[in-house]
């Protein structure tokens, strides 16, 4: 588990977590080995790859089958029948690409989450980790480059800098200089 999860986690439980704050932490987690496990095959095949996490009858996580999208976009579905409560999204996105600001998640990302009613992660060619509140609609990195698999062609140096919070308003103008 990344320092910053084992942080969060602690910091949870340190503070007597309520059955919320503890299921943030399993989502994070859940999706955290789920986006690392799907880098090297978004890199490799320059596609954004998505999906959904969400509770069964049972209240347990179940996560769906990712689902390939294109190198600059990806729309989850959710699994019919399978959810009671859907919780998060999730999406890689794709290889680096100089031309395209993948570091931070997108204003269209943070608006799909708000209107699916869910928050989102989103991994990033840098090996970038973000959380999107999909309440809210702003953007948190959870951690830093290379904290997820980092595609090889992947430069620091390449773009904008990237900061650690984003409104939604922010990645709009970020998206338009």
């Amino acid at each position: 588990m990344p320092l910053i999860l084992f942080l969060i986690a602690l910091c949870f439980a340190l503070t007597g977590a309520n059955r919320a704050e503890a299921q943030y932490i399993d989502v994070t987690d859940a999706v955290y080995e789920m986006l690392g496990a799907l880098q090297a095959e978004s890199f490799a095949e320059n596609r954004e790859f998505c999906g959904f996490i969400g509770e069964d009858l049972d209240g347990q996580l179940i996560i769906s089958d990712p689902r390939r999208g294109g190198t600059d976009s990806c729309r989850p579905e959710y699994p019919p029948g399978t959810y009671v409560q859907p919780l998060a999204s999730f999406h890689t996105h794709a290889a680096h690409d100089l031309a395209v600001d993948s570091e931070v998640p997108s204003s269209s990302d943070v608006v799909a989450d708000m209107e699916d009613g869910v928050d989102g992660y989103v991994a990033t060619p840098g090996g970038r980790f973000w959380f999107i509140d999909g309440i809210e609609g702003t953007a948190r990195l959870l951690c830093g480059p290379g904290c997820l698999p980092q595609d090889p062609d992947y430069d620091p140096n390449d773009g904008a800098p990237v900061g650690d919070f984003y409104t939604l308003q922010e990645l709009d103008l970020r998206e338009t200089e």
